[in-house]
């Protein structure tokens, strides 16, 4: 597709060079190396078709980002197929584009989502993969990876790809902001979301086409800035307290940062890279439709994040002319904690801006974030940013059954009645998720369920999933609930052994 292009031009603009683009992709891996688990994946289509499409579809920036999705090469064909129908029904696949003309004069259609068959994985290696990877977001080779054989792409214009790949094989991509963003087969995001990223990478990025007036940040001694820090904070949290009509403590953390400057006005210097991730997202849980038939639709329950990123919407930005290999590669649960410590100096970045916010300015711009001077952002213009299934399908099988704090939370006297309701509505009305689909998804768990975890278990310990020990006992109850009759099965390294 055609890269992004900044909202606003700056005031003086060089006529001779074209204008530097956000080129920004939206990767999603979907039953890699897990080619023959037919239930499980039927069951991740499902949640796919229910949480993820909807959610990607419904996006305000929907057309400006290049959705990538990756599977097994080996894939089963029926399951493949159904993959397909669902991303063409959802209408994913392309998008008229009136700046295109074909020699007629009308418009051209361009790729949105590629299917493609591969294990690799650019965005984020997965934790217990072994060995350094090179190649984590590297466009260039993705597309170059991807068109060597053009028979795995499974879904997907290869032409429109060829365009993108000159594109930014050019050395115009010097000037670009490349975007990567990570979204699990089974997860979701607000609809505002990508937009909000690519405003921020515009923000510190390009800042000169920002369109909030902006200004430089005299460097503070540690004392001075987080009496600063903790005063924004508060302004930010009263605010967004405001917009939410309803407020709900769910313990979020708001630490200011340990990036420390020279006393004085320092020129501002863009990052050369920059994470972004979530901290808080709502868990979509399935019920037992005989233990508990007034949940039919599933439950819903907060979960909050001091310190540590989620996985849908981990987000890393970095400029066309950096080398990714020079990125930190970290595992999600490690970004917050490592990169917090580091101050601005580790991507490059000098000083900060921060926005000028009028008395009369609207509740978007008064939200905005606080610029610490870090290489990292905690998404906190939004309560709940992102949505996670929490079923039998995962590969790491963690909290599949609300936590005790989870439970504590909605019994807290200030959200007591009134944040479960709250969730509900963001699915409807901020995700594009429909209840009657929730209703269909969790019947079909509980009617599959035991299949589901016995495949689940096969699938443990394969090449980039998870391998837990406590995963695996997890599942083991549920295969030991189906065959108890004959003694129960037994999982050894992701195998299962029938009791003699």
């Amino acid at each position: 597709p055609k890269p992004n292009q900044p909202h606003n031009s700056p005031k003086e603009e060089n006529e001779k060079e074209p204008p530097p683009r956000l080129i920004h992709i939206l990767e999603t891996r979907f039953m890699q190396n897990q080619p023959n688990l037919i239930q499980l994946a039927k069951a991740r289509l499902q949640l796919f078709k229910t949480i993820c499409l909807p959610t990607v579809v419904r996006q305000s920036a929907w057309g400006n980002f290049l959705w990538i999705i990756r599977t097994d090469p080996s894939i089963d064909e029926s399951i493949k197929s159904e993959m397909i129908r669902i991303l063409q029904e959802a209408g994913a696949m392309t998008k008229l584009d009136h700046e295109v003309l074909d020699e007629n004069g009308e418009p051209q259609e361009r790729a949105l989502t590629y299917l493609i068959g591969s294990n690799e994985n650019y965005v984020m290696p997965a934790h217990n993969m072994e060995g350094e990877r090179n190649d984590s977001f590297d466009t260039r080779h993705m597309l170059e990876a991807a068109l060597e054989r053009p028979d795995l792409i499974f879904a997907g214009d290869a032409e429109s790809m060829k365009v993108l790949l000159n594109e930014i094989s050019s050395q115009r991509v010097e000037r670009d902001v490349i975007m990567w963003t990570r979204l699990d087969a089974d997860d979701g995001l607000t609809e505002r979301f990508m937009e909000y990223l690519q405003r921020q990478a515009i923000r510190y990025f390009l800042p000169q086409y920002y369109d909030l007036e902006m200004l430089p940040q005299p460097a503070q001694s540690e004392i001075e800035k987080q009496q600063r820090n903790d005063a924004d904070e508060r302004v930010l949290e009263n605010e967004q307290e405001r917009r939410q009509q309803d407020t709900f403590d769910l313990e979020d953390d708001r630490e200011g940062s340990d990036a420390s400057g020279d006393e004085g006005i320092l020129e501002y210097v863009p990052p050369k890279w920059t994470y972004w991730c979530n901290g808080n997202n709502i868990d979509w849980f399935v019920t037992d439709l005989i233990r508990d038939p007034e949940h039919k639709n599933g439950t819903v329950y907060p979960a909050s994040k001091n310190n540590f990123c989620i996985t849908p919407g981990l987000t890393l930005v970095l400029q066309g002319s950096q080398d990714p290999s020079l990125v930190p590669r970290l595992d999600h649960h490690r970004l917050a904690s490592f990169l917090k410590t580091q101050g601005g100096s580790i991507c490059g970045r000098n000083g900060s801006l921060s926005i000028l916010k009028e008395d009369n300015a609207d509740s978007d711009i008064k939200a905005e974030e606080v610029d610490d001077g870090s290489c990292f952002h905690m998404v906190k213009f939004f309560l709940f940013p992102a949505v996670r299934s929490r079923t039998p399908t995962s590969a790491g099988m963690m909290g599949v059954t609300p936590s005790k704090h989870q439970l504590a939370v909605v019994k807290y006297k200030r959200n007591k009645g009134k944040l479960i309701p709250y969730m509900w509505e963001l699915l409807k009305n901020q995700y594009g998720v429909k209840n009657v689909d929730l209703v269909d998804t969790n019947r079909y768990f509980g009617n599959h369920l035991f299949d589901i975890a016995e495949e689940n278990a096969r699938g443990q310990c394969t090449l980039g999933h998870s391998c837990k020990t406590s995963s695996k006992d997890h599942l083991q109850q549920f295969i030991d609930q189906k065959m108890e009759l004959v003694g129960g099965f037994d999982v050894i390294d992701g195998k299962i052994f029938l009791d003699s």
